[in-house]
């Protein structure tokens, strides 16, 4: 009994439709493997950071796709050796794949619109975009929706379909430009000379991309006269650029007792 028993375990062992199956696993799982290896160590040969950020997202999407294929194939493999008709299986598949595909065409769209973003590079993960009235940093992109952040904290999720328009602002320099009100008793030259000085502070900064410019008065207001400065730096670092610059410009006026004029209410009484 015991003997026969371990004949048919032997045997169950020994044949195609227990070893094919193992095999085509264990030959599978080492193929993906391999390959997602190989395109890691592609994508961080001889690139530049922004290049390496861009080839990441497309690695992403090509890992996903060979994988869903090398095991689609295996399981095709395995049927065939367990003796089903493989041509009818794929023939199911397809009739099933157009009753879903009916009934996800959105989702679809979302896929199709993914991988339109990642070949054609409108951005990738790390990029700071714009999408309508939204500016916040890509933390997350997918076949299915795109994931941005902003300075505050806030994520959108936008489905990928959406995205029709959209101002990628980390493919260029930014341009920080601020505006300095003074008051009308101020002489010109004084504010000049504050403002200069505050501008080699700035251009000690480390964000500082090119030299800061003054531009000289930007407009003349109702309660003041405003000056423009001008700096470039990396996109997505305005923001801290702007909020040191201002605070450098506030410390300048302040040492040149340079005014910089409030709204003032007069009361009048009775």
């Amino acid at each position: 009994m015991d003997e026969t028993l371990l004949d048919i375990i032997l045997n169950s062992i020994k044949s195609p439709r227990f070893v094919v199956p193992v095999v085509t696993v264990l030959i599978s799982g080492i193929i993906v493997r391999v390959s997602t290896n190989l395109i890691d160590r592609m994508i961080n040969k001889n690139s530049n950071s922004i290049e390496i950020k861009r080839r990441n997202t497309i690695a992403a999407l090509i890992e996903n796709i060979l994988k869903y294929v090398i095991w689609i194939v295996a399981l095709l493999i395995i049927i065939s050796s367990w003796g089903f008709d493989v041509s009818t299986f794929v023939a199911g598949l397809g009739i099933a794949g157009a009753v879903i595909g009916l009934a996800v065409q959105d989702a679809i769209k979302d896929i199709i619109m993914g991988c339109n973003i990642i070949m054609d590079n409108y951005y990738v993960v790390g990029d700071t975009i714009s999408y309508k009235d939204f500016t916040g940093e890509v933390i997350e992109l997918g076949l299915k929706n795109t994931k941005i952040k902003n300075v505050d904290g806030t994520v959108l999720v936008i489905a990928n379909r959406n995205i029709t328009e959209v101002k990628n602002l980390s493919q260029k320099k930014a341009t920080v430009s601020v505006t300095i009100p003074t008051s009308y008793d101020e002489k010109e030259e004084r504010v000049e000379k504050a403002l200069r000085q505050a501008i080699e502070e700035i251009d000690k900064l480390s964000l500082v991309t090119s030299n800061t410019e003054y531009l000289g008065i930007d407009k003349l207001n109702s309660s003041s006269v405003d000056y423009l400065i001008r700096a470039r730096c990396k996109a997505g670092d305005q923001w801290e650029l702007k909020r040191k610059i201002l605070s450098i410009v506030k410390k300048s006026c302040d040492k040149n007792k340079i005014k910089i004029p409030y709204n003032q209410i007069e009361v009048h009484n009775g």
